[in-house]
């Protein structure tokens, strides 16, 4: 199924400003008789006060779900928190969930791996469907209602994955209360950014809604050299068609350019040599990916317990640019060798869904049956051109870099287009046995086929998969306000690409339980604790008798706990953040050594933001907050234990003012300066953490 390059990536894009989509919707939809909606409580509840208080979950089951009943814990970041951050990056919102740490972000071209629970993923969906397949640029915080981070094995709901856990992007979706509210944010490191965010009734009788979100920004570095901007449209329109049925189509454009940058390198294994700011590329060589996307869900309620949703995703984009990066440092400690790149790559995925949704008893027995159909084509390019640094260095001196060198040719290539085609069936019954327990039994069934070719190499391999993803949960509620809970589940992600025998390698699968607790305390406290054990096998590792190429036969265990507390800890003031304790190491590898720590995984990390608000009086909108993030020591090259991170403390602050329809604030990110490395791929790619920022923000709402 051929889809369009960067070419056209705008073509859907131009008539989708009438259409808009995402399963965000049903976050406001409990046990409501017709699809009609509130608006209010769909998304634009524009409350006096603001709140981080979680009542339901989507993402952990795909219905409508309280907190207290999902067997698995599932962290949320609320609008607020974006916006008492002044987060503009996804990313940048999860430092303060429990348990999440960075990886790869690629030189800051796309989206990030995360690890979740120890173990790495780019599973990020958006409203349920998959954004990493292909290349697209980190997502916007604009246009984001909230975030939903599962953890442990997510498959049984959303196919091959990673068992660590898996990333849901809720939009925001259109409102019947017209408004429109402007947006400027500036700040240190040439920060600019304009945003719009706008919504209300298209027609007179308000079955026709619509929502509008935009950004404009540019942003230069604490790195010389480096710099970027972006560009974010991403409208959305809801049509009630009848009292049982609406449509909504959704659609996003996102164009981002960015000066490639790998960070900064360790010198026989010390870092800080250098100063934070210097920049090993080269200036000018930068990339831009543009990507586009239109979702659309059909939903209509036969009657008041059984619910039909359709749904469907297309996504496009292009990564191209040019790159050069380290590769070794000689004997003298100070030449650097680098390899020069240019980049093209492209992608287009098409992805169906049906559920439907029925509720009904069997005797003493309440019934939640979701039953799911989805179909995916996906099809991506890859080009490759790279210099040979061994023959053309173009290297550069660490302590007096000279930028500007000629280019060296390009002697090597890689050139290769990878089709996927899945469908999957799943099931899942969530079953009330009592008022105090509750039972949750699920699998999904997936049939994958994957054809890989190595244009340049000449070879192409194809492989037929089944992957089936189990899983089971329990919850017991002694008091309203508690729930202990467990669960048990499996994951199931195919390797892409083959061996030395030029066969396809055997999939990843992924085994994990966790039991726990979920509090609701005070004014809307939500707190869950958590001990797991992960478990993934058929890990890609270096073939022992060929270090060309790759066999499917390494294992990796995390096990630990971990506490998360998000919500009101008072109706003035409210709080998020939690600890992580993860044990995450090698258990079979042909190379690495076994129990040797898995790349970039601290075993303490923890955070907690803290934001109090006046209620009344003189003082009423004036808020005031502080953060605290801890990442503890971790290895920072996975061939190399000599080589690790060093661990850091970061403290934030903020202030702010609300009066009527205006919002002024004030943040402070690193008050300290504190000199820090957040991620590492190995010892000459070393990402270097930001300096004290501070940043100026303002909305108005009309």
């Amino acid at each position: 199924m051929p889809i369009s390059h960067r070419s056209k990536v705008l073509a859907p894009l131009v008539s989708s400003c009438l259409l808009a989509s995402s399963a965000q919707a049903q976050v406001a939809r409990t046990h409501e008789v017709s699809v009609v909606l509130d608006p209010l409580t769909v998304e634009g509840r524009f409350t006096a006060t603001p709140t981080y208080r979680v009542e339901d979950l989507y993402s952990g089951t795909k219905t409508v779900t309280p907190r207290r009943d999902v067997p698995q814990q599932v962290d949320v970041v609320p609008q607020e928190v974006l916006r008492d951050t002044a987060a503009t990056r996804v990313e940048r919102a999860l430092d303060y969930v429990p348990g999440v740490g960075k990886q790869n972000d690629f030189g800051a071209q796309n989206l990030a791996l995360y690890a979740v629970r120890g173990f790495a993923t780019q599973d990020i969906f958006l409203n349920g469907f998959n954004i990493a397949r292909g290349y697209n640029g980190a997502p916007d915080t604009q246009n984001v209602q909230s975030i939903e981070v599962l953890k442990g094995p997510s498959g049984a709901l959303y196919g091959r994955s990673d068992p660590g856990g898996t990333v849901n992007i809720l939009t925001k979706q259109p409102v019947a209360l017209p408004f429109v509210e402007m947006g400027t944010l500036f700040g240190s490191f040439g920060t600019a950014r304009t945003t719009l965010d706008a919504g209300g009734p298209v027609s007179e009788d308000g079955s026709v809604l619509y929502r509008f979100n935009g950004a404009l920004a540019r942003q230069d570095s604490f790195r010389d050299h480096v710099d970027g901007d972006r560009v974010l449209a991403a409208p959305v329109v809801r049509w009630q068609i009848s009292p049982d049925t609406a449509l909504t189509v959704e659609a996003q454009y996102l164009r981002n350019r960015q000066t490639f940058d790998r960070g900064t390198v360790a010198v026989n294994n010390r870092l800080g040599l250098v100063p934070r700011s210097r920049f090993f590329g080269e200036p000018g060589d930068d990339s831009v990916s543009e990507s586009g996307l239109v979702q659309l869900r059909l939903e209509h309620a036969f009657n008041t317990d059984w619910h039909l949703r359709v749904a469907g995703h297309v996504n496009t984009g292009s990564l191209t640019g040019l790159q050069t990066g380290a590769t070794g440092l000689l004997d003298d400690g100070r030449t650097l060798l680098r390899e020069f790149r240019r980049h093209d790559f492209t992608w287009g995925v098409a992805i169906a869904q049906a559920e439907l949704v029925g509720r009904f008893d069997t005797g003493p027995f309440a019934h939640t049956l979701l039953l799911g159909l989805e179909h995916e084509r996906t099809n991506s390019t890859e080009t490759l051109l790279r210099s040979t640094p061994r023959l053309d260095p173009f290297a550069l001196d660490l302590f007096n870099p000279v930028y500007g060198q000629p280019k060296p040719p390009f002697t090597r290539s890689y050139s290769a287009s990878e089709n996927v085609g899945n469908t999957a069936v799943y099931l899942q019954d969530q079953i009330a046995l009592s008022p105090e327990w509750k039972l949750l039994l699920g699998n999904r069934t997936d049939f994958y086929n994957q054809t890989f070719r190595d244009k340049v190499g000449g070879e192409r391999t194809e492989q037929d998969r089944t992957g089936f993803s189990p899983r089971a949960g329990l919850v017991y509620q002694p008091l309203s306000f508690l729930s202990l809970y467990g669960n048990v589940a499996a994951s199931f992600r195919p390797n892409t690409g083959f061996d030395s025998a030029a066969r396809p390698f055997a999939p990843e699968t992924g085994f994990g339980y966790e039991v726990g607790v979920k509090l609701d305390l005070l004014a809307g406290l939500s707190v869950t604790g958590a001990a797991f054990h992960i478990e993934k096998e058929n890990v890609l590792t270096t073939d022992p008798k060929d270090f060309f190429f790759q066999i499917a036969a390494g294992a990796v265990r995390s096990q630990g706990f971990d506490l998360s507390v998000v919500g009101q800890v008072t109706p003035e003031f409210r709080v998020i953040g939690g600890y992580a304790f993860i044990d995450a190491a090698v258990t079979r590898d042909e190379v690495l050594r076994v129990g040797s720590p898995l790349l970039n995984i601290p075993r303490h990390s923890g955070s907690l933001l803290g934001v109090y608000e006046v209620q009344s009086g003189d003082w009423k909108g004036f808020g005031i907050g502080g953060g605290v993030r801890a990442v503890g020591a971790r290895l920072g090259d996975s061939g190399n234990e000599r080589f690790r991170l060093p661990g850091y403390v970061l403290a934030d602050a903020l202030i702010y003012y609300r009066y009527e329809n205006l919002r002024v604030g004030l943040n402070v990110d690193n008050i300290f300066d504190t000199t820090y490395y957040e991620r590492s791929y190995n010892a000459f790619w070393v990402g270097v953490g930001e300096p004290r920022r501070v940043t100026i923000s303002m909305t108005a709402r009309f």
